[in-house]
């Protein structure tokens, strides 16, 4: 009990050691970074099993001292290397300009290395120590995998990522201790001692309450610069970090027009993740906000006269205080983060002037998709406004980030719920050379085709201003009288137009002045031309994204590629999506860091090295299972994500899912074939090999049906409650699961009794798959599609069951 208590905890420590890195690199740098750190996690594993192979004679014979050193050391690595790793200056923007970036990033693999391998090397022994047990180990491991997840996600409400830290430790720690209680007590006593002086020296030199160093590139810094800067609240969730900065010098409007001469409020900054701003203006009279007038985003409210109103998006409020000043009588406005509600409509009030408690203000707690797939509601504006940060946007770092908000399915959904002539209003900002906001003209554009709009040019307006562009639209066309006032609006406020109904060449391009009128010539030829040969031949990727393809910020364009280098040298990175670059450099990285630390040493070993039958056929089998666990995992997050209407849920659920009901389809898997070795020896090999076969059998159409039922059932479930909703997620998943934790086990304790030194070779394998396909997974998301990667994963367990016979001794 005490092994299976000691492996529980270093699997939660681990995951929960995961999931802090993830979100402290959010917050430092950008979320992209997340693949870094899965990768290098999953690295450690591998090498450990491999470090466990190569010395097996040695690690055997002091089995339990090395497990009680390895949960120290991990325990020991945890705050030390995260406060190493805030020293290293990686700023990865600079990465084509300075050379010394390179090896920052290498600098931030190897530290984030070093707690993985010590946990690796624990769940590696363990294995190899008591591999006839398997199933009940598999059972902890997945069990504590799954309840550090959830108890780190839960944490992220009450304490800040780096404050977690101590308690991974602490777990750690705890593992030693439970381990060295299998020796003697002089080992508790020591261990324990040893423990609580560390934990006692790391108090005193800060290690244990370390700060994340920001990259210059986010506005956060940027922002705390300023003269008389002050930073007046800091709130954490799993969502983001919440930063309240104010400062007398701080003017954030984007879209406002150039040739605005008034007054603006003074503005309080709330700032996600270090990045994401968001303002909230201080005002007694609502004609202190009439700068909000003169934005592009104002362009709705000079076309429907007293319209009810949703904003997508609150934040701090500058669009609520935006159809305000319009003289709305009512306004819906939608937050996800509760952080953010919590802060303005208490702590900042008074400097709001009550604008979240206002009688003519609604605030509902929700994310935006899920909102309008769930209200029964209809609104004449619906305005959607730059809810990404300008700095990220710019450099192309949300290239791998999902946003079911921007999908076609979305837009189509947000058009539902408007009244028969609402009108939805959408801003992006500006980007050279265009990219963005032609991506969600195309993306409108094509929703409106599938309302049986074949001429969707009379149902569009869009304008720009020098930072932003706001695209208007309406099911309906607009009438002249309102494509007049949109044309005196832009002409008042100097905002160029970029397609109104009836548009001429020469009323294009006449404040913000381009070399050429490429947002007037791109938009006509995706509303009047031929959309589809426009989208390829353009040099950014501007097709609609989907909801099975949820990536609006993937621009890249492979064909693109070669005219970009060639064209403009070294500046080219800086007009690519260089995060999708990175994604592919993770993966080449990844392979052959991983093929080199986890199968090269397994090639030279001798007993690997020696061995002959079986050898390819549990490489192909250990290979796809660990593939295919992770494709499944990543599929089923994006798909409860959308059904359960938030980012943290969908995860969660997920993750909770697979990984308990894996742990229960190990356990009772182990008991199915503990029935079949009772029976006579010419039996056996073959029993457990049809039980593989038949397991694969069931995740495959499993699979099938479990994807059937979120395609055909989808808005039936959107009908209940968030958290039957949640409840739902971890049932559908739960059969799935529960198959999926049989043949990693099975398959292992077939290994070991027919053909030992294969153990390693194939948790080896195992780990080099996992490597890969965290980096892997993402890319065939991108380019094929979340439903494709599923069916990859199922397609992959149907060659493991193939595999299965000859694994289990049986030759064909």
């Amino acid at each position: 009990m005490a092994i299976a208590l000691s492996i529980f905890l270093v699997s939660a420590a681990t995951l929960g050691l995961e999931l802090v890195l993830v979100r402290a690199l959010s917050i430092g740098h950008w979320h992209h970074l997340s693949f870094m750190v899965i990768s290098t996690a999953l690295l450690g594993f591998g090498a450990g099993g491999t470090i466990v192979t190569v010395a097996a004679k040695w690690f055997t014979k002091n089995h339990l001292k090395m497990l009680c050193l390895f949960a120290f050391a991990l325990a020991l690595s945890v705050p030390a290397v995260f406060r190493l790793s805030q020293t290293v200056p990686l700023d990865e923007l600079q990465l084509i300009w300075d050379s010394r970036q390179i090896i920052y990033l290498l600098a931030y693999y190897l530290l984030f290395f070093i707690p993985f391998l010590f946990a690796g090397l624990f769940i590696s022994l363990v294995f190899s120590v008591w591999t006839d047990r398997a199933f009940g180990l598999y059972f902890y491991n997945l069990i504590g995998s799954g309840f550090g997840a959830a108890f780190a996600v839960a944490m992220f409400y009450w304490l800040a990522p780096e404050e977690l830290l101590v308690v991974i430790s602490i777990a750690g720690f705890f593992a030693s201790v439970l381990v060295a209680a299998k020796l003697s007590r002089t080992w508790v006593w020591g261990v324990s001692i040893a423990a609580m002086l560390c934990l006692l020296i790391f108090g005193c030199t800060g290690l244990l309450n370390p700060q994340i160093r920001i990259c210059q590139n986010k506005f956060l810094v940027y922002y705390r610069a300023l003269p008389d800067s002050e930073t007046i609240a800091v709130r954490h969730s799993p969502l983001a970090r919440i930063d309240c900065i104010r400062a007398p010098s701080i003017r954030y409007f984007p879209g406002l027009s150039i040739s605005y001469q008034g007054q603006l409020p003074q503005q309080i900054l709330i700032i996600s993740d270090a990045d994401g701003v968001t303002a909230v203006n201080k005002f007694s009279r609502l004609s202190d906000a009439d700068c909000y007038k003169h934005t592009t985003s104002a362009l709705a409210y000079h076309l429907i006269n007293a319209p009810e109103v949703c904003v997508i998006g609150a934040g701090g409020g500058s669009d609520i205080l935006g159809a305000l000043v319009h003289k709305v009588p009512h306004v819906t406005a939608i937050e996800m983060n509760p952080q953010i509600i919590d802060l303005v409509r208490n702590e900042l009030n008074h400097f709001t002037s009550g604008l979240y408690v206002r009688g003519d203000v609604e605030i509902i707690k929700a994310e935006g998709r899920n909102f309008l797939q769930t209200t029964t509601e209809r609104f004449d504006i619906i305005n959607v406004s730059l809810l990404d940060s300008f700095s990220a946007s710019a450099a192309g770092v949300y290239a791998l980030n999902e946003s079911h908000l921007y999908t076609l399915e979305a837009i189509e959904q947000a058009f539902v719920k408007l009244k028969p002539n609402g009108i939805l209003s959408i801003t992006r900002p500006m980007r050279t050379p265009p990219r963005d906001a032609l991506k969600m003209l195309a993306t409108i554009a094509e929703a409106l085709r599938h309302e049986d709009i074949n001429e969707p040019a009379g149902h569009i307006i869009m304008i720009r201003s020098w930072a932003t562009a706001t695209i208007v639209a309406s099911v309906q066309p607009f009438s002249d009288s309102q494509i007049l006032n949109a044309h005196i609006f832009s002409q008042q406020n100097s905002f160029d137009l970029i397609h109104l109904p009836g548009i001429e060449p020469r009323q294009v391009n006449q404040y913000h002045i381009l070399p050429e009128p490429v947002y007037y010539q791109s938009a006509q030829q995706i509303l009047l031309d031929d959309a589809e040969s426009f989208y390829k031949q353009y040099a950014y990727n501007i097709r609609p994204a989907t909801d099975d393809r949820p990536y609006f910020f993937d621009f890249f364009k492979w064909k693109a590629l070669p005219h970009m280098i060639r064209t403009l040298g070294r500046q080219w990175l800086t007009f690519s999506q260089w995060n999708y670059l990175l994604l592919v450099a993770t993966l080449a990285q990844s392979a052959i860091v991983s093929a080199i630390l986890i199968l090269l040493p397994l090639l030279i070993a001798k007993p690997i090295r020696t061995a002959k039958a079986h050898k390819f056929a549990t490489a192909i089998y250990f290979f796809c299972l660990g593939l295919a666990y992770m494709f499944l995992e990543m599929g089923f997050i994006q798909k409860l994500t959308l059904l359960i209407g938030h980012p943290i849920f969908g995860v969660a659920a997920t993750i909770t899912g697979f990984l308990i009901f894996s742990g229960l389809g190990s356990i009772i898997g182990g008991k199915l074939i503990s029935s079949f070795n009772k029976r006579p020896k010419a039996d056996h090999t073959i029993s457990t090999a049809s039980v593989i076969w038949f397991v694969v059998l069931a995740i495959i159409i499993t699979g099938i049906i479990e994807l059937v039922i979120l395609a055909y059932l989808f808005d039936l479930f959107m009908a209940f409650s968030q958290p039957l909703r949640f409840i739902l997620g971890i049932v559908i998943v739960a059969p799935l699961a529960f198959f999926m934790g049989i043949p990693f086990p099975s398959a292992l304790k077939e290994l070991h009794a027919h053909s030992e030194q294969l153990v390693p070779w194939a948790w080896g394998i195992n780990g080099f798959a996992s490597v890969t396909g965290a980096v892997l997974g993402t890319f065939v998301a991108i380019s094929l599609g979340f439903t494709t990667v599923i069916l990859t994963a199922l397609a992959c367990y149907l060659v493991a069951g193939l595999c299965a016979r000859r694994i289990c001794g049986q030759t064909p």
